[in-house]
Formats: C-alpha cells, sequence, structure tokens
C-alpha cells in the first residue's frame, strides 16, 4: 500500500509542477537556515578539538570591584595576583588556568635568512591551559610548571606555522626569534581552528615572560588581564566549583573593609558563557529566550504557516477529485494518508535541498557566519583561515533534531487543511468545480 502511495505522489508532483517547486523551495529554505543556527551553536557549544572538555569547563572573565570609602565602582579582567591567590588555590576543579589578554597586540616572527617577517597569533597563557585544553601534540610536549613559574622563553606552535619556518612539525629543541626575543619550541601541535577563539592561537607563550605586565594597582590590586578557566572533574561537579567561587569571595569580602567583589554570576558552564553580553552583567535569560523565540518562529512558523495555507488552498481544488473517490469507496483516513505521503516525500526532498544548501552556506561564509550572533564580533585577522573541521560539521543529531522539527510543522500544515477538506460530503465534493 505504502508503494502505491509513493507512486500516486510522484504522479501527482509530476502534475503539479509550480506547486511542489514552491512547496519544496519553502521546506529547504526553512531547514537550510535553521540548520544554520544549528551548525553555528553546534561548534560554539559541542565537543570540538581542542576544546573536548566543553561541558565540564567554566569560565570567570571579570569581576566587578566596588571601592566602599570613596563609593566607586570598577570592572576589569583579573589580576595574576588574584588568580594565584584565590582562584589557583581551589580545590573542587580538576585544574584552574589563567589566559592573559593583549589587546591591540601584533606580532612577529622572523622567517630564516632575513626573509621578512611574519605576523602571528600569539595567546599568553599559563602550564595548566594543557590540562584544561586536548591539544594534540604533534612533537615535543607543554611548556611545564617549571618553565612557567621561571619565565624561561619557551613555546608552543601549531603545525603550519612549524611549516612554515623548518618545513616539518619535528621542531622540537628549535628556536624562533618572537618580537625580537629568542625562544625555544617546546612543542608542536595539531592547528587549531579560529572557530574555536577561546583556544585560537599560533605560538602560545608563558605568560610569565611578560613580568612586567603582571603587577597591577586597578580595583586594589585585584584587576587586570587575566581571564579563567576551570576544570571540574566531571560535568556533574560544576555546581561544586560554582559553590566553592562563591565561598571565596564571600571570606574575600568578609576578610577586608575597604572593597567589595562580585563575580556576577561567574564563573559560568562553557555553554552559558555564550550569552553573556557584559562580563560585569549577569545574563538575561528571559531577554535570550525571546530572542531565539523570535527566530525561531521567522525560521520555522512562519513558512509552516505559508505552507498550510497552499496545501488548504491545493485542498479546495482537488475537493471534486476526492469527492469522486470516495464515491468509489475510499475511506477518509485513506485519503489522508494519501495527502500526508505527498507532503512527506516533497519534505525528504526539501529537506535534502535544505541539508545541502546550509552546508554550501556555512562553507563559503564560514568568515562571517560564525559571528552571526556573537555579542561583539570581530574581523578575521589577516592572512587566517578559518578552517572548520568534519567533526564541526558533519553531526547527524543536529539534523535529525531539526529536520524532525521541520516534519512536525509540515505535519500540522498538512493535516489540518487535510482534515477540515477531508470533513465534507461527497456531494459537496463532486459539485465545487462546477
Amino acid at each position: 500500500m505504502i508503494n502505491v502511495y509513493f507512486r500516486q505522489a510522484l504522479q501527482m508532483i509530476g502534475q503539479n509542477k509550480l506547486y511542489s517547486v514552491v512547496h519544496i523551495a519553502g521546506t529547504g529554505l526553512a531547514i537550510a537556515m535553521t540548520m544554520v543556527v544549528a551548525i553555528i551553536y553546534y561548534i560554539k557549544v559541542a565537543p570540538v578539538y581542542p576544546e573536548h572538555n566543553r561541558s565540564r569547563t567554566l569560565i570567570a572573565r571579570s569581576l566587578n570591584v566596588s571601592h566602599l570609602k570613596v563609593n566607586s565602582r570598577s570592572s576589569s579582567m583579573f589580576s595574576y595576583d588574584f588568580v594565584k591567590e584565590h582562584f589557583y588555590t581551589m580545590r573542587s576543579p580538576e585544574a584552574v588556568s589563567a589566559v592573559m589578554a593583549i589587546w591591540d597586540s601584533h606580532s612577529f616572527v622572523e622567517l630564516e635568512n632575513e626573509k621578512g617577517m611574519l605576523p602571528v597569533a600569539v595567546m599568553y597563557t599559563d602550564d595548566a591551559f594543557w590540562k584544561v585544553f586536548d591539544f594534540d601534540f604533534k612533537s615535543g610536549a607543554p611548556f611545564t610548571q617549571a618553565d612557567f613559574q621561571s619565565g624561561i622563553k619557551t613555546v608552543v606552535v601549531s603545525a603550519s606555522l612549524a611549516g612554515k619556518l623548518f618545513g616539518t612539525t619535528a621542531a622540537e629543541g628549535k628556536r624562533i626569534m618572537l618580537d625580537g626575543n629568542d625562544y625555544r619550541i617546546a612543542g608542536v601541535v595539531k592547528d587549531v581552528s579560529l572557530a574555536t577563539p577561546t583556544t585560537y592561537a599560533q605560538i602560545w607563550v608563558p605568560f610569565t615572560v611578560m613580568d612586567e605586565e603582571l603587577t597591577s594597582t586597578w580595583g586594589g590590586g585585584m584587576g587586570g588581564w587575566m581571564m579563567t578557566f576551570f576544570l571540574a572533574k566531571s560535568a556533574s561537579e560544576t555546581r561544586l566549583v560554582e559553590e566553592e567561587t562563591g565561598e571565596v569571595i564571600r571570606k574575600l569580602n568578609a576578610s577586608q573593609d575597604e572593597y567589595t567583589v562580585s563575580l556576577a554570576g561567574q564563573p559560568e558552564v562553557y555553554w552559558k558563557s555564550l550569552f553573556r553580553q557584559h562580563g560585569n552583567i549577569e545574563t538575561d535569560w528571559a531577554e535570550v529566550l525571546k530572542t531565539f523565540g523570535t527566530l525561531l518562529l521567522a525560521l520555522l512558523v512562519i513558512p509552516a504557516v505559508n505552507l498550510a495555507g497552499m496545501v488548504s488552498s491545493r485542498m479546495e481544488r482537488r475537493l471534486s477529485e476526492m469527492g469522486v473517490r470516495k464515491a468509489f469507496g475510499a475511506s477518509r483516513n485513506t485519503l489522508a494518508r494519501q495527502v500526508l505521503v505527498e507532503n512527506f516525500l516533497l519534505t525528504c526532498i526539501g529537506g535534502l535541498l535544505g541539508l545541502i544548501l546550509s552546508y554550501i552556506l556555512v562553507l563559503t561564509g564560514r568568515s562571517w557566519v560564525l559571528t552571526l550572533f556573537d555579542s561583539w564580533p570581530t574581523a578575521l585577522p589577516e592572512g587566517v583561515d578559518l578552517s572548520l573541521s568534519p567533526e564541526m560539521l558533519f553531526n547527524p543529531t543536529v539534523f535529525i533534531i531539526t529536520l524532525g522539527v521541520c516534519f512536525t510543522l509540515n505535519y500540522l500544515s498538512a493535516i489540518i487543511p487535510a482534515h477540515y477538506g477531508l470533513k465534507k460530503s461527497i456531494v459537496h465534493s463532486l459539485n465545487t468545480n462546477k
């Protein structure tokens, strides 16, 4: 029986080419746009290289410091002294790492034989960074805790940069000139995509080499240049990290009468941090839900309503056909199944085209598509290509959920007009087109 339904559906598609094309295009565009949004957030949230531990990673970007005696308030990132005294000593996380923000930093590596300077992206971090994030070392190893504490000029470089400089990824122990300073390469890692900006760099340097930048007087010495990552022992223990951090801040505030400190709901799990627009203000989740509810309405519900109107109009034109089939014994359920099979077939074709279109859009527009929902989007650095790995793009779960939602809406857009159309009597149906 199903084969008969499909053959009849194919015949109807051939007989109603304009309707079929519009139906397929509408479904395809709805799925394509929804898939683009799903892929963007999958890349931002899913466990992808080198951020495989996102489900148990928490982020604290800044703190608010109130100066009680002069009634003033300031917001900034953390000072190294604050991180060292209050975060590094925490017991609930498996590891705590700090990354130093260097604004408007333009770094260069000298090419061999005086062939010029190569611009590079540099990240200044600590030795725990390699515990929090899961890097794939092609040669060598991370710089050690001893390297970090002593401020030795040692670096980790990306595989592509090692290839440009030395023609091989086996660059452990080789030396580079970075911004006029001589560094030893401790290890070489698989390239990181700019799609993961939290960890993206071409060179990773222990921030203790910037000794003169580590001392801060902002906010009583608590404000500075550091953002902090906490790796919980498991995804279920992220709450323990949040609670211990809250206790750390409570004890700090109780121990001083000149300043009070607030983290504005931080640290927060990785996916929540994506929606924070300002480090010193807690996320307005009602606004987030409103924004994404509106987006869902625009991408799925409105197309579904339009398709329902098309199906209803088509059912009106097919009433005489339905009346004849009823007169020859076809039941209402049989006719409804036929309408649903036609809709299902059109949706399948539209879904496949939408899937292909979504990947074309993401791959060709990756330099700007991935920043569509960023609070503070930045331009792609000159000379840097934003690469997307297969694990970032091809996730069957994302497509199945998206297609399932579209099928549900398309089902409703078909069954409601079919239900009302098939309720009409045989005599009314046969006389409709007279």
